[in-house]
């Protein structure tokens, strides 16, 4: 690493929204390894969509780019005694990208257009659907009401109830804006061309994050050698996902800078634990997967160390995730008794499924190294690759014919719950679990407004699910991108999508 031109931003970022450099006629080109499959922020449907959504829209309180909680189209709240009402003051002179004022009628149509069937918004559930009303006290005032406490919703309010505008849905209509969307974030849409590109220009409006250059193209190349070429002819000023190995060789370009970003974003081997009779529902099974993989012969050789091994299903940054445990070992032997122990069945072939290259560095070679080592206690396996998108269905699908997949989760902010009644709670939009203790724990962690509490229960929590893995716990990353030398850009740490908001080109 001491060979590399290495952007650490982690510790030593300096943070001010009001950060707003010289204006130029300036226009940037950053290549990125997948496109979205939606510009609506109230369709997300994964993570690789907050590439477009985090630089375009915004909610009441959302994250510094050292991933720190602040106000963003709020400037303070209020908390009644009983912690059932939540009083927001709203920034004054915001407008959304078409010139309309933006105010508490938008907060409260946005909470209601969060819940609309019609809309179908999968990730709901986190914040909106556990909000009772929300009351417009006067246009710049809003009142948030809980049919009960909800430690996590100030943290989510960035990620999952971003603001949309009012007058403009109501006038053109909900298909219409989710082709031609309007936010109030620091870019503004231009156009978009499926798979190829997303045209962008800086909303030189904007209340505070007012971006160093005109316009950003993000280029849809899900090849990473292509990326590089282009970085490297200076088709492109920026490039995502650098792949580790080539880390040290992109940086030696005298013109090229590698960025490296430290991420919530976790890498794992998904088991499915829901068929009735699956030799999965096992704890011992599920532990003795745990002991067969070489974690840390993976992070130097596939990884070369752009990785830290976890200790339980999250990011030690996370709340509650500090528990008293060291990472599984790799002991094979203890792996194979284990099993023997469980009475697993040799004689099948389990099916598996990756993620083809483009969101995720490696994640192609993680799995076929992972499922190398599970052959190696006796496991068989075959292995197939999707594209983001349908793997994406079939990571919602909970396909019986699978046992184990290739995932990576983001922790999109330092609150797990953001993640854990989807990711873990049986019947969760990407759970394949089942363990029913584990479910409960996370039904009452919201209900826990004492912070010292709420995170020893959160760490009662992921001790639990240490000792009763739902999955193969392997790491959580660093990002590794790469820019011209001519470009000044600090993305947001501890997520696993870029934004724009600083950024110049010289």
């Amino acid at each position: 690493m001491s060979l590399l031109k290495r952007v650490a931003i982690a510790a030593t970022v300096s943070l001010s929204l009001a950060w707003a450099p010289a204006l130029a006629e300036t226009h940037v080109t950053a290549a990125i390894g997948i496109d979205v499959t939606s510009t609506d922020p109230h369709k997300i449907s994964g993570g690789g969509e907050y590439l477009f959504f985090s630089n375009v829209f915004e909610g009441l309180y959302g994250h510094n780019l050292d991933g720190s909680l602040a106000p963003q189209l709020a400037t303070s709240y209020t908390v009644s005694d009983d912690g059932l009402v939540y009083t927001f003051k709203l920034r004054e002179g915001v407008t959304f990208h078409n010139g309309e004022a933006f105010g508490a009628d938008d907060v409260r149509y946005s909470w209601q257009r969060s819940n609309k069937p019609e809309i179908k918004n999968p990730r709901a559930s986190i914040v909106t659907k556990k909000i009772s009303d929300v009351v417009v006290v006067d246009p710049l005032t809003v009142e948030i009401h809980l049919p009960k406490p909800n430690a996590s919703m100030i943290e989510n309010l960035g990620e999952f109830f971003m603001i949309v505008p009012k007058d403009y849905i109501e006038k053109v209509g909900d298909d219409y804006f989710s082709k031609h969307p309007v936010g109030t974030g620091p870019y503004k849409f231009v156009s978009r061309s499926i798979n190829e590109n997303i045209e962008l220009a800086a909303f030189k409006e904007h209340w505070g994050r007012v971006p160093g250059v005109d316009t950003l193209t993000l280029r849809i190349v899900p090849d990473p050698q292509t990326r590089i070429a282009m970085l490297q002819t200076g088709e492109a000023d920026i490039i995502l996902n650098v792949p580790p190995h080539q880390a040290k060789e992109v940086g030696a370009d005298p013109d090229i800078d590698v960025v490296v970003n430290p991420s919530f974003q976790n890498y794992f081997i998904n088991i499915n634990m829901l068929p009735e009779g699956s030799p999965f529902r096992d704890q011992r099974v599920r532990q003795a997967l745990n002991y067969a993989v070489d974690k840390d012969t993976l992070i130097k050789r596939v990884m070369f160390g752009f990785a830290t091994q976890s200790t339980a299903p999250c990011n030690r940054g996370v709340i509650g995730c500090d528990i008293d445990r060291k990472p599984y070992p790799y002991d094979p032997e203890k792996a194979k008794a284990l099993l023997k122990e469980a009475g697993f069945d040799f004689s099948k072939t389990y099916k598996t499924f990756g993620l083809a290259p483009g969101r995720a560095p490696q994640s192609k070679e993680v799995a076929e190294a992972t499922m190398f080592y599970l052959q190696q206690v006796g496991i068989k396996t075959s292995l197939e690759f999707l594209e983001y998108g349908a793997w994406l269905a079939r990571l919602r699908s909970k396909d019986p014919e699978f046992a184990l997949f290739w995932q990576n989760w983001t922790d999109y902010n330092a609150d797990p719950m953001g993640r854990l009644p989807r990711g873990i709670t049986k019947g969760g939009t990407y759970s394949w679990s089942d363990l029913p203790e584990a479910d409960a724990m996370i039904a009452t962690a919201d209900s826990i407004t004492d912070p010292d509490k709420r995170r020893d229960h959160l760490r009662k929590l992921f001790t639990m699910l240490y000792d009763n893995p739902p999955w193969i716990i392997l790491w959580t990353t660093d990002e590794v991108h790469a820019k011209r030398s001519n470009i000044d850009w600090q993305p947001r740490a501890n997520v696993s999508w870029p934004v724009f908001w600083k950024l110049s080109k010289h």
